[in-house]
């Protein structure tokens, strides 16, 4: 099967140059194992019955079997095989000597933290649209997200951006490899539910046995249904009908999963009353619109549900960008006091500049779309390089204000074209 490029195939040989150890992660099924294979000169798969048992009975000697780079798939099933790494990179610092992938168990954490200092992290997202159009195109080929962050504007309007229902049966397939890049919205609709039920009956017991399988379905629900929210604000806790302390946990074994991931809000000392509280997005569309339950017929006549679908499709188009330019704490949300300031996304460049983004699913930009981004610009004064008003329309223009001329209206192609 041909290899079809990853946003994080040069983060991961670069890693592997600097590291004795890399440990690959991401959600179940996103690709991490065919990716590090990438990287791998062989391979330790314990996930089969014959390896498992060799690396039980002496984890330090079998490891010595294999050449190097070597990729221990399914770590987390023989945990001490970490600390046979640990201790036979203590002897030999060399980079690139051994890649570890697998799934999300609590029981290897306390394992893991054995690597402290001679491990590189690189995370697998699902699949963007520029990676599913890698395979016709060079994946050398500059992002345009980099671009974006320099402050330049985009420019030239897509030759066929996507309309509002477009874009919603591109965020219905999502990013799975199972799914993406030839899959059609139905199909990935059905597998993505299949997965949900999988991850309940095979992972949720991880987390403890006496967790309830229903409860939890109901608590998957409501949080893909307040997508695009603070998880702290309340509103998801009462929707899931549980009490505080199961919230903190069901938010947290959702982030584990990595079916969810938190982007933190905006700091800035020179502004008032900003809110600490992370936003809470589904770590792929697809999965969110199978786990909101909705029929994607009906999604799309529901304005509440679909614009936050669209900002979830957005942002993760922009969050993995990010994560492959080795910017993975660049992103963050802004929202003041009672929410009389926000901005779906904040990037801050490794120069200190500042780049303002809101993802609209109306076709145009309308005059109060740019109010908190010209309100941003007035508070972080010569940082500000750029704002974008993302949109499902079809042209990019310069919009008019009294405070920058560097605010611009934009289809979210643009993020990958």
């Amino acid at each position: 099967m041909e290899y079809i490029p990853r946003l994080v195939d040069a983060q991961l040989t670069r890693a592997c140059r600097t590291h004795p150890v890399v440990l690959v992660t991401g959600a179940r099924g996103v690709g991490k194992t065919t990716t590090a294979l990438q990287a791998a000169r062989s391979t330790a798969f314990l996930d089969d019955a014959a390896t498992c048992t060799v690396f039980q009975d002496d984890p330090e000697a079998a490891l010595a079997q294999y050449r190097e780079p070597l990729l221990v798939d399914e770590w987390q099933l023989v945990p001490e095989v970490v600390r046979a790494i640990k201790r036979t990179v203590d002897r030999d610092r060399r980079p690139g000597r051994f890649i570890l992938t697998g799934s999300p168990d609590p029981r290897g954490r306390s394992e893991f933290q054995a690597l402290t200092g001679r491990a590189a992290v690189v995370r697998l997202n699902p699949m963007t649209v520029r990676e599913q159009s890698m395979r016709a195109e060079s994946p050398r080929r500059a992002p345009a997200v980099a671009g974006l962050l320099s402050g330049t504007p985009p420019e030239a309007s897509p030759e066929q951006a996507p309309n509002v229902f477009e874009y919603l049966d591109m965020a219905a397939v999502g990013g799975f490899p199972e799914c993406a890049p030839e899959g059609s919205a139905a199909h990935s609709q059905t597998w993505c539910r299949d997965y949900l039920s999988v991850l309940l009956r095979r992972d949720l017991p991880l987390f403890g046995s006496r967790r309830s399988a229903s409860h939890f379905r109901r608590y998957v629900v409501a949080a893909a249904l307040h997508t695009a929210r603070s998880p702290e604000d309340g509103s998801l806790r009462n929707a899931a009908g549980v009490n505080p302390g199961t919230h903190r946990d069901y938010r947290h074994i959702l982030l584990d999963m990595d079916i969810t991931v938190e982007v933190p809000a905006f700091i800035n000392e020179g502004i008032p009353n900003l809110a600490k509280s992370p936003k809470m997005l589904f770590s792929d569309s697809g999965l969110l619109i199978a786990a909101m339950n909705v029929p994607l017929a009906r999604l799309k006549l529901n304005g509440d549900l679909y614009g936050r679908v669209i900002e979830t499709f957005a942002l993760n188009q922009l969050r993995a960008e990010l994560e492959a330019l080795g910017m993975r704490d660049a992103l963050s949300h802004l929202r003041t006091h009672k929410g009389a300031h926000e901005i779906d996304a904040v990037v801050e460049t490794t120069d200190g500049g500042i780049v303002a983004i809101e993802v609209k699913s109306a076709n145009r930009h309308r005059p109060g779309d740019i109010k908190h981004i010209e309100w941003l610009s007035g508070k972080v004064g010569d940082r500000f390089r750029l704002g974008l008003v993302l949109t499902t329309g079809t042209h990019i223009s310069n919009i008019r204000s009294d405070t920058s001329d560097r605010i611009w209206a934009a289809p979210i192609s643009v993020l990958w074209h």
